[in-house]
């Protein structure tokens, strides 16, 4: 029995043998008919007739949720899916011209159906494991830079690290085109406001302009930092802390300063 699984790390491909349903079909297994279609890259409403009209009718199975015995495998809509066996697979790929005929036929019976026979399932290869790990990777970088807020230079620096990070050489702009920022010990201090930091970030958490977040520390426990909100992108930015890539620092618009203190009553 085999669940969905993803040729070259995005395609889902589901087959299913003879212990996954209580139908009989010709051939070795039957495998979803629009897969193969997004496989092969046809587009549009006709896509799964693409495929349809290589395959001999009687290797065709409409196949509805009262026929699967595997209950890992999802339900279908109402009507049921299509399926073809892998005697007319044979002849879609043989005779399509579609350039990704040939690598997903030497997929099927090179690499995933040898893994089915031996082991009852199926193990990604390496590269394709190092590709999902990858993409993740990839979208981690895209979440963090969302939860923190990050201006562009933020996200500049983090992809830039990934770059390193992977051995990538994709172009980067050099510098972001952001305003001017200082930290709000400078701005304080320029604009003849005797506080300390500490006592400013509360006025700021208490009108919602600054949060604290917390992170894993290396030596266990948790380590707080600051993040200005959604609310306080208006009056200055979040930068990759210097102390720490895992932390923000909030930084604060100069020219924006000085109306940021009158609403917080300095």
């Amino acid at each position: 029995m085999i669940s969905p699984v993803l040729f070259e790390g995005q395609h889902e491909v589901l087959l299913l043998f003879t212990d996954d349903v209580s139908i009989p079909f010709k051939g070795d297994f039957i495998i979803r008919a629009k897969d193969v279609a997004s496989i092969l890259e046809y587009k549009g409403a006709s896509a799964t007739n693409h495929i349809l009209k290589f395959c001999k009718e009687n290797h065709i199975y409409q196949i509805k949720n009262s026929d699967i015995l595997n209950q890992n495998i999802r339900k279908f809509n109402n009507a049921g899916e299509k399926f073809i066996s892998n005697l007319s697979l044979n002849r879609v790929l043989g005779q399509s011209n579609q350039p990704k005929a040939l690598p997903f036929q030497d997929w099927i019976y090179e690499d995933m159906l040898p893994s089915v026979q031996k082991t009852g399932k199926y193990s990604l290869p390496g590269n394709e494991t190092q590709l999902l790990h990858f993409k993740k990777e990839a979208y981690m970088v895209e979440i963090a830079a969302n939860v923190l807020r990050l201006p562009d230079s933020g996200r500049l620096k983090l992809l830039g690290d990934f770059n390193r990070t992977h051995g990538l050489s994709v172009p980067l702009p050099g510098y972001a085109d952001e305003s001017i920022s200082e930290s709000a010990t400078e701005l304080l201090k320029k604009n003849g406001i005797g506080m300390p930091a500490k006592e400013f970030n509360k006025l700021l958490m208490q009108h919602g302009f600054l949060e604290e977040k917390e992170r894993p520390s290396s030596r266990g426990g948790i380590k707080l930092f600051k993040s200005i909100t959604v609310p306080g992108l208006s009056y200055g930015k979040n930068i990759i802390s210097p102390n720490s890539p895992r932390e923000t620092a909030p930084h604060y618009f100069p020219d924006k300063f000085p109306e940021l203190l009158r609403i917080l009553g300095l």
